[in-house]
């Protein structure tokens, strides 16, 4: 556990079953609404909260947390109570610590889903490959940057049912995915990330006209690979 520990009373650890317990209780502390940020102390009711954390030992961790629910006396806040969260060891509707988390995620970036299920495993986290998968894919994307040399290309996702792709052809990494082959989002797209100078893509004339009005200083380089930029210009 990594909690504020003045907020946090623990008042008893066993262990059961090859799992550590934790029994523990909030304090009964000033708490800041999350939406008006003003503070309440007035309890309304408790409740137990379960929670996951690192393994201690070899051996799971489970912590019992008591939990307050506050009433909200301000007229001018919309939220007549609200439940209180510890930094450090409880997130809103999350049944595992930030920092076990924070180790879900991990092992999906680094080894997705098979691979990472097999570490947890052994990290003592029994998670399926597909729910490693859902942790990851609920990851937000670092904000990327605007590429200098930009790929775009269709796929079908199936049937006659086709899809962009936009790929930054300096890294070769990609940038944004969305259904269709339309003009004015690509077009969007280009007008709200300036400094494109180069636009690789196939022979489409939608993504032409749409590079055109997006972009219109930028070089136009067609090729059927459009992700795989050669040198012949249209």
């Amino acid at each position: 556990m990594s909690p504020h520990l003045d907020a946090v009373r623990v008042e008893r650890v066993w262990v059961a079953g090859g799992v550590v317990r934790i029994a523990a209780c909030t304090r009964e502390l000033t708490v800041a609404c999350p939406d008006c940020g003003r503070g309440s102390a007035r309890v309304h009711s408790r409740y137990c909260r379960a929670l996951a954390d690192v393994a201690v030992g070899g051996r799971p961790v489970l912590i019992g947390l008591s939990v307050r629910r506050l009433f909200r006396d301000s007229p001018s806040c919309g939220r007549r109570t609200f439940a209180e969260q510890v930094e450090g060891l409880t997130v809103r509707y999350q049944r595992r610590s930030p920092l076990l988390q924070h180790l879900v995620e991990m092992a999906g970036v680094l080894l997705a889903g098979r691979g990472g299920a097999r570490l947890l495993q052994i990290l003592n986290v029994p998670l399926s490959r597909t729910s490693v998968l859902f942790h990851l894919m609920r990851l937000p994307l670092p904000p990327a940057a605007t590429p200098r040399v930009l790929g775009v290309d269709d796929f079908a996702l199936y049937a006659d049912v086709y899809g962009t792709l936009l790929v930054d052809a300096d890294t070769r990494l990609p940038i944004e995915l969305w259904a269709g082959r339309d003009a004015e989002q690509l077009a969007a797209w280009l007008r709200t990330h300036p400094g494109v100078e180069v636009v690789c893509r196939d022979g489409s004339l939608v993504y032409r006209q749409a590079i055109t009005d997006g972009a219109p200083d930028a070089v136009q380089v067609s090729d059927r690979h459009a992700a795989m930029p050669r040198t012949r210009r249209s």
